[in-house]
């Protein structure tokens, strides 16, 4: 990967799939072959999508949305203390994005928290916020991605489906280049 082949250069393809070779799948034997299984595949085949050529990962919150967790964080702030607590920032994550969030991703923000403070700083709570949005943007456009090549509906591609993805994003790709990637999902 990453070499001349041929003479000619490898493809920004070629090199992209290079990230999916960190990719610990194990092949699925199915009545069509080799498949993706596992979701930490489904991930990568996304990501690699995703690298040659999906828009940036950066997003910026709009006024309207920036208005809204600043108006969440005040509202957890019911003691208007200037910061949010442990239980505070659970019920801000709780409005902002539907769940509760657990005690391990607690315990990383809160040791992220300026010791120097009791809590979560409104700076603090706008920045952990759309690094969270932008995580979920992410999760939400692997997921799109991957769905759209998933032609039957099984939650795994197999090799025809990863051709005929190429195909779509890739059409001038030769079909050496699109196997090799595929391989080198399974050789790690």
């Amino acid at each position: 990967m990453g070499e001349d082949v041929g003479g000619t250069r490898p493809s920004s393809a070629s090199r992209t799939a290079g990230s999916l070779a960190g990719c610990r799948c194990k092949p699925g034997v199915g009545r069509r072959g080799r498949e993706f299984r596992r979701p930490d595949c489904r991930v990568a085949v996304a990501m690699f999508f995703s690298q040659a050529g999906a828009r940036p990962r950066t997003w910026e919150a709009s006024q309207s949305e920036h208005k809204k967790w600043v108006e969440v964080f005040k509202a957890c702030d019911e003691e208007n203390k200037g910061y949010l607590s442990r239980e505070d920032f659970k019920v801000a994550v709780v409005m902002l994005f539907g769940y509760k969030p657990s005690k391990i991703e607690a315990d990383s923000v809160m040791s992220s928290v300026d010791p120097n403070t009791s809590g979560i700083l409104l700076k603090e709570f706008l920045d952990i916020v759309r690094k969270k949005k932008e995580a979920q943007l992410y999760r939400n456009e692997i997921r799109h991605i991957f769905t759209a090549f998933d032609r039957h509906y099984h939650g795994y591609l197999t090799l025809e489906d990863f051709k005929k993805a190429f195909k779509q994003v890739a059409p001038k790709l030769s079909e050496r280049i699109i196997l090799e990637v595929f391989r080198d999902i399974f050789s790690s």
